[in-house]
């Protein structure tokens, strides 16, 4: 059985490895060793793969759907359908689990995947040997030859993700990303009203252990090369012990490795703060949101932005520069609020500051506030990503043009932040800071890498706007 997996995004800024697709190949490769996988990442394929890809016969298809790519998801959807039309393809992918049975309204697939996917993906498999049958496979949603649309009941969550392999690394032509990109929990026990998570995830907050990550540290550096790491969790420390594990086996071997991560500003410490500096950490994101303590609370925040300073304060005594995150637009924010943020932004200690305009997505209490108060000027939420300026929705204290006023003076601060589309300059910047660190000694290497990405911020970043 030949199994092919389509990456769409090509028009993305980052070039980073799918690890959703690899933790599905590594998964089903432990049940199904005859079963032969191809990964098409269109934003680093070559045209020739590309080609080649689109001219195998494969047994099975499957694309892996977020709604930023929605339309490039369509583009490669129809275009497996019209040189090999009766292939089958399933769809996966977080923006699946947002809308569910919605997904066959405008896709011609056979099958979707809703909620966590290594076991699903490789039921499947067994269905279409016919050693399963398709109702019995739990977090499937599949249409009859009727094409009526059949969603089979809930898969229970992978409790100890320590059991789960590897991603199948070898399926991507790893010298082509700048960065290793590692997640090492799933979920998050916060409720944030903007934030899709618990809606995918639930609240159901499951780690793996320090010795894990390792693991797959030394394996990334053992073949694929020394990078950046870059920490994909939505807040890497909910559990301070395992950081600090983690930190004392990185200080141990000796590791000399750069990462970053996103954090939560009071789940910190000073001596965690030290000891994350020590085991190589140079950067933490931390989504500070608003600098107005009301809007913070009716983001369900649970935090303030005194404890959030507080927190600031002890990775910069660290050492570790902080990128501070702020969205635009959340439940009663107002073009005030909003002049708050950017004032306590310009005197705060962050290295850099991104505003971004929030997007509501279902399953959020944001997008119930503004089905209840407010007005959407569009539902569609793949279509959010193409509106510019991106103001998808407005509310009784935070009206269409105060969002627009919001968005300019962000812009005009340099702070505005539109990081989707890709751009020549970034990717310049990361393959040039990549192969330098390989080159030179570590810790010239990692002095390098500092001053180049300073460089790029100063000279770039604000001048596109990025």
């Amino acid at each position: 059985m030949k199994i092919g997996f389509i990456f769409p995004n090509k028009d993305r800024r980052y070039k980073t490895v799918h690890l959703g697709l690899g933790y599905l190949a590594a998964y089903a490769r432990k049940f199904h060793p005859d079963v032969e996988f191809q990964i098409l990442d269109t934003r680093v394929a070559t045209k020739k793969e590309t080609e080649q890809f689109y001219n195998t016969s494969f047994d099975l298809v499957g694309i892996t759907v977020y709604s930023p790519v929605y339309f490039e998801v369509i583009k490669v959807l129809n275009r497996i359908k019209k040189y090999q039309s009766k292939v089958p393809v399933v769809l996966g992918g977080p923006y699946v689990t947002t809308i569910m049975e919605e997904i066959f309204k405008e896709t011609p697939a056979d099958f979707a995947v809703y909620g966590e996917g290594e076991i699903t993906f490789s039921d499947l498999l067994f269905f279409l040997k016919g050693e399963k049958k398709i109702e019995d496979i739990q977090g499937l949603m599949y249409l009859t030859q009727s094409g009526e649309i059949k969603t089979n009941s809930a898969r229970e969550q992978i409790k100890e993700l320590d059991e789960l392999p590897l991603p199948a690394y070898d399926l991507f032509p790893m010298d082509r990303y700048p960065l290793h990109r590692l997640v090492t929990s799933r979920g998050c026990p916060y409720s944030c009203a903007f934030c899709n998570s618990t809606s995918i995830w639930s609240y159901n907050w499951r780690k793996r252990s320090a010795k894990n990550m390792m693991q797959e540290i030394d394996h990334l550096i053992s073949n694929y090369g020394k990078k950046i790491i870059v920490f994909g969790d939505n807040s890497f420390n909910i559990d301070n012990k395992r950081v600090e594990a983690f930190c004392d086996l990185l200080i141990e071997n000796n590791s000399k490795i750069l990462w970053s991560a996103s954090v939560r500003a009071t789940k910190i410490s000073q001596e965690l703060a030290n000891k994350m500096k020590k085991a190589g950490c140079y950067n933490v994101a931390i989504g500070i949101e608003s600098a107005n303590n009301f809007v913070l609370s009716e983001m369900k925040k649970q935090i303030t932005i005194e404890e959030i300073e507080e927190g600031i304060k002890m990775f910069k005594n660290a050492g570790i520069e902080v990128l501070g995150q702020f969205v635009i637009g959340s439940p009663q924010d107002t073009l005030k609020t909003v002049q708050e943020s950017m004032d306590w932004a310009k005197n705060s200690e962050c290295d850099f500051v991104n505003f971004y305009s929030v997007l509501p997505f279902k399953g959020t209490s944001q997008w119930d506030y503004i089905s209840e108060n407010g007005k959407f000027f569009t539902k569609t939420i793949h279509d959010f990503h193409s509106i510019e300026p991106r103001i998808v929705f407005e509310t009784p204290e935070f009206s269409y043009n105060d969002r627009l006023t919001a968005i300019n003076r962000a812009k005009k601060e340099g702070f505005y932040s539109n990081q989707d589309k890709k751009n020549w300059w970034f990717d310049v910047a990361k393959e040039s800071s990549r192969k330098l660190q390989n080159i030179l000694p570590d810790e010239i290497g990692e002095r390098v890498y500092m001053l180049l990405k300073s460089v790029y911020k100063l000279k770039m970043v604000k001048k596109h706007n990025f």
